[in-house]
């Protein structure tokens, strides 16, 4: 048997490539939309995906499954809603602008393991 893997990132990670790992090992970069199946044996699999310093937390997976890649929306609303606030508290409040660049770093902080999400089907 196998597993499924299907990228669905949308267009927030369609800009390029997203490194597959499977077991802590490089086996796959693919595109958006793109499905790669993996041919497992009897024990589980461990996945994980990266793009940059973009991650996902690794999930174990057993053979059989589907597995969905998809950008996680909270990390992306708080990228944007931080960018935001730094660019325009710039014209409002210092104060602003200050909270605005500390939520782009945690952001990137929190999207090193979180910008991904991997759904196992079964």
């Amino acid at each position: 048997m196998s597993i499924q893997i299907k990228r669905e990132t949308g267009l927030m990670g369609a800009a390029s490539a997203i490194a597959l790992k499977v077991n802590s090992n490089l086996e796959k970069k693919l595109k958006n939309k793109e499905t790669f199946k993996i041919d497992a044996g009897a024990e589980p699999v461990k996945i994980r995906v990266n793009q940059w310093f973009f991650g996902s937390v690794e999930k174990e997976v057993e053979d059989g499954s589907t597995v969905a890649i998809k950008t996680n929306g909270l990390a992306i609303f708080i990228f944007f809603a931080s960018l935001f606030m730094s660019v325009i508290g710039k014209n409002i409040s210092p104060i602003l602008t200050l909270i605005g660049f500390i939520g782009m770093v945690f952001t990137i902080i929190y999207a090193t393991k979180q910008w991904f999400i991997l759904e196992v089907e079964k």
